[in-house]
Formats: C-alpha cells, structure tokens, sequence
C-alpha cells in the first residue's frame, strides 16, 4: 500500500514523497487542509530529470510540530503561500503515476515517428487520445490483466519490491514469503482522429485508465461473474472519454536486442472545455505562423 504526498515549504518548492505501508492507511482527514508536517528518514533520488522522495522504513512522519521551522511554514502558507505558483523539483511521468512537466505533445501519428528516433536515454510525450481496445487475448488465450506482486520493503532502497511472487506467495527476489497486492500491466491501444498505438501500461496508469483498482479487477473476476463480468467492465470503458496520456519512450537492451520501449507511465482525463480551448489555441497558432510566413 502506497500514498503519495506533495511537500512544500517556503522557498516555493514542492516534491512528491511516497509513503509506504501503515503511513500510507492513514485516514485521509489526517491529510486534508494543508497541514505541517515533519519527516526524517526521506531518501531522495534523481527521477525523470527531477527529484522524488521516498520515505524509508525507519523514518518518521510527524504532524503538529511544536518547532519554529514549522511555525514559519504555517505563516508562509497562511499569508499567501496557499496560493503562490511553486516550483515542483519532481517531474512526473516515472512509475509514481503522475505527468510530466517537460513532455512534447504530439498526436499519435508523430509518437509513433519520434519515438522510433529515440537512440538514448528516455523521452517523454504528450498525447490526447481515446481508449480503444485492451488486449484481453494473445493467442487464443486469455491474457492475465492483473498479477501479484510483492510488496516487501527492498533494504537500502525504501521502494517495495513488485517482483512477481508465485502461487505460495514466496517471492524469489527476497527469497521468502511476505506482504503482497495485485497489481495491473495490461496492452492498451489508444486512438486519435489519426492513428491508434498499443502502449504497455502499467498499475497506476492502469488503474487510472480502467477507473478500478487492481484489487476490484481481481475480485470481479473471482466473484460470480467471473472472467465475462471483468471483460464487460474493461469493455465499458472504450472510447469512454478523451485522455492526456503521458508516454515515455525508453532505449534499452533486452535479450541482446537494442529497442526503444514505448509505455504509457500517466494519464488524467481531459474535459472537452479543455481540450477544445487547446485546439482553438493549435489552430490559432498556426493561422499566426502562416501570417508570418506571408509577411
């Protein structure tokens, strides 16, 4: 079980921090109204050209501080800083679940162009789209759309193993049995008034886009419906409504093969006020760019 927060104090930063385990079961109303908190035992990492917490197993987290540290951040926030624009040192976009600050939006005619391009290193884009299919067969057979996963604290790293653990519950990479969850990794294809594209997609962004957690998929499947009542709720979902996805584009190795690996890591629904006001601004950029031309 995971939570993530955002942080922020008064030089108008802010950073994602993931809590893990019985932090995270905390009653939401622990968490409403902005409240000054104290952590000790964050690790930090570089993430997406940007920063994340993490908060480790021995660390602590601490509401109503009686110190002045915490006064100053209460009177910073109190007296405008509620509604000043801060400076996210976390880009979003990795397996946190959250967008990329920095990513190009294209369509997906040109994702599936400049991803291929991609030699090194990762890139990050931006893609308004509709789901339109979930890979619920290969092969004639049925495709797993959830596993378990485990969910034991990895030493030195503060982050939960998710190392696919077998029927038992014994987990090789910890070489024991311990906590686990379900978790989703599902083929996903998204389409535009261009192109479709099959993206892997992984648990939070899947659980965004199926609007159900990994848990419900599991129970669904295993109540009296069974594998139909899954694939009748996944299906509802097609075409549902338009999505900002956040796609990364990775250069890796596998089995000996160079390969740019395409994934949707976010994605967050887009109301059609929204997405109509930025393609009245696509348009009427282009209307000036054909301006300047003819000048």
């Amino acid at each position: 079980v995971k939570r993530d927060i955002t942080i922020a104090d008064d030089s108008a930063m802010s950073m994602s921090v993931t809590l893990w385990g019985e932090r995270a079961k905390q009653e939401d109303k622990a968490f409403e109204g902005n409240p000054v908190v104290g952590l000790k035992g964050v690790i930090v990492k570089e993430w997406n050209g940007g920063r994340a917490g993490s908060l480790s197993e021995g660390g602590s987290l601490v509401f109503a501080l009686a110190i002045p540290e915490a006064k100053r951040v209460q009177q910073w926030w109190s007296q405008g800083g509620s509604t000043q624009s801060l400076t996210a040192l976390t880009v979003m976009g990795g397996g946190g679940g959250a967008r990329a600050t920095n990513a190009k939006t294209l369509d997906l005619t040109e994702l599936r162009q400049i991803s291929e391009q991609v030699t090194q290193g990762s890139e990050m884009y931006s893609v308004v789209c509709r789901l339109g299919l979930v890979q619920l067969q290969k092969k004639g057979e049925l495709q797993p759309l959830t596993y378990i996963a485990c969910q034991e604290i990895r030493e030195g790293r503060g982050l939960p193993c998710n190392r696919r653990v077998d029927s038992s519950g014994f987990c090789p990479a910890c070489n024991r049995v311990g906590k686990s969850a379900a978790r989703f990794n599902i083929r996903c294809r998204f389409g535009d008034a261009k192109d479709n594209a099959w993206l892997t997609t992984f648990h939070e962004a899947a659980e965004r886009v199926l609007g159900m957690k990994a848990e419900e998929a599991q129970s669904i499947e295993q109540g009296e419906g069974g594998r139909e009542a899954l694939e009748a709720a996944v299906i509802a979902k097609y075409f549902e409504q338009p999505l900002q996805l956040t796609v990364r584009a990775k250069y890796e190795t596998y089995n000996g093969e160079a390969r740019t690996n395409v994934s949707c890591v976010d994605n967050r629904p887009v109301t059609f006020g929204q997405h109509g006001r930025a393609m009245l601004k696509e348009v009427l950029d282009h209307m000036g760019a054909q301006s300047r031309k003819q000048l």
